[in-house]
């Protein structure tokens, strides 16, 4: 049986352990708003951008291109392929941080060390998080791909 100053010590290393346990919830917290924000306001700003840049090309270009539409619809399909899945990054950010969260939430707390235990829920929950990560870095990497393309086939046509 512990004395009185080694349970003093648990219940110390314990009443830390949970605090910092609160704090990071508490941080998460406040990244899932800021990416819902992120999220919600990506797409729109995408598809403006996209919608006005197609319109001013074609309409400027039509005549001096010796390429036919069917050029310019490929052209717009690349570009179109780099907003949509740029656009989707947001999304999988703020989703990824919200299943961290809860993950901190299914952790079980008490004042046996290491005082916060995680669990098979939030095991899986954290795991969910890691693959929406790999699916942005992916979203990320082939976006850029599908701008580069685009890029090469709009300077193809201009030539």
């Amino acid at each position: 049986m512990a004395n009185g100053s080694e349970l003093a010590l648990i219940l110390e290393g314990g009443k830390a352990a949970h605090e910092d346990h609160s704090t990071n919830l508490r941080k998460q917290m406040e990244r899932i708003g800021l990416l819902e924000m992120s999220a919600v306001a990506a797409p729109a700003l995408a598809a403006a951008i996209g919608s006005a840049c197609a319109v001013v090309f074609y309409s400027a270009n039509h005549s001096n291109i010796a390429a036919g539409i069917e050029d310019l619809a490929i052209i717009l399909a690349w570009f179109f392929a780099a907003v949509l899945l740029s656009v989707m990054v947001p999304g999988l950010s703020w989703l990824r941080q919200y299943l961290n969260t809860l993950a901190l939430f299914e952790k079980k707390v008490d004042f046996e060390e290491p005082f916060v235990h995680e669990n098979a829920r939030s095991r899986l929950l954290t795991q969910s998080g890691q693959f929406c990560m790999i699916a942005a870095v992916v979203a990320i990497v082939a976006s850029y791909g599908a701008l580069a393309i685009g890029g090469l086939e709009f300077l193809e046509i201009m030539r």
